[in-house]
């Protein structure tokens, strides 16, 4: 059996499908406006593909050219076979070896290693370079401690000398003046001793003057005495001849 019943359209008889007109002119119009929209995003879309746009191209049709050139980069790679995460991680982790191979090079150079192994490991390099950085800590802190103990000695010699300076100073200053003193002394003494010895000289001056005074006195009484013996011998002979006669 035919349907016998009309068909019913929204467009010319939207009475019976109890829409309003209100209703109906809104939904038109939403429609319209999304296909404006459209429009113009297919517009601007195909200006910006050309190079011809002036303005600044929408959030979603850069999106849109990204995800374009990502694909167009990712077919390109497996045409020719290649994945391009997979070579960015090789060419990384090639690097990062050699880097790693310089490092355990120079690592050889600054410690000391044994002379018999020539193949070392780098476990085996780090737990040496570990030790050998530890006996140079401890060699640096000794160093220190000497050092610390070698600047107190060095004050306490230096107080000391200063010391020592300021006692050989006043030493010599009282020596000086001890000198001073028994240069003053002896120099008095000395005087003393030459007004002594000009005083002796006097006295024995003078009795080498009364010596020679007394001696010529007696040699004059000495020849005057004879010169009277000699008189009276002559006065007496002179009396005996007298008498004679």
């Amino acid at each position: 059996m035919k349907d016998t019943y009309p068909q019913r359209c929204l467009l010319t008889d939207p009475l019976e499908e109890n829409i309003s007109l209100v209703t109906f002119l809104d939904h038109v119009q939403v429609l319209l406006e999304a296909a404006n929209y459209l429009e113009r995003v297919e517009q601007e879309r195909k200006k910006c593909e050309h190079g011809y746009a002036s303005t600044f191209p929408s959030p979603e049709t850069s999106d849109l050219q990204r995800l374009k050139q990502r694909r167009i980069k990712a077919k390109k790679c497996c045409s020719l076979g290649i994945n391009p995460n997979r070579s960015t991680h090789n060419e990384l982790e090639k690097n990062r070896r050699a880097h790693l191979r310089l490092c355990l090079e120079r690592l050889k150079d600054l410690i000391p290693l044994d002379p018999d192994s020539t193949r070392h490991t780098t476990l085996g390099l780090l737990n040496k370079a570990k030790l050998h950085i530890k006996k140079l800590e401890d060699g640096a802190k000794r160093s220190q401690h000497q050092l610390d103990v070698l600047e107190r000695e060095h004050r306490f010699l230096k107080r000391r000398l200063e010391q020592l300076q300021g006692c050989t100073e006043s030493e010599r200053i009282r020596s000086d003046s001890v000198g001073s003193n028994a240069s003053t002394d002896r120099s008095d003494s000395d005087r003393e001793e030459i007004e002594v010895d000009v005083e002796s000289t006097e006295f024995s001056h003078l009795e080498v003057r009364s010596s020679s005074t007394a001696s010529v006195s007696d040699l004059d009484d000495h020849s005057s005495m004879q010169s009277l013996g000699s008189d009276e011998g002559y006065s007496s002979a002179s009396i005996k001849l007298a008498f004679s006669t």
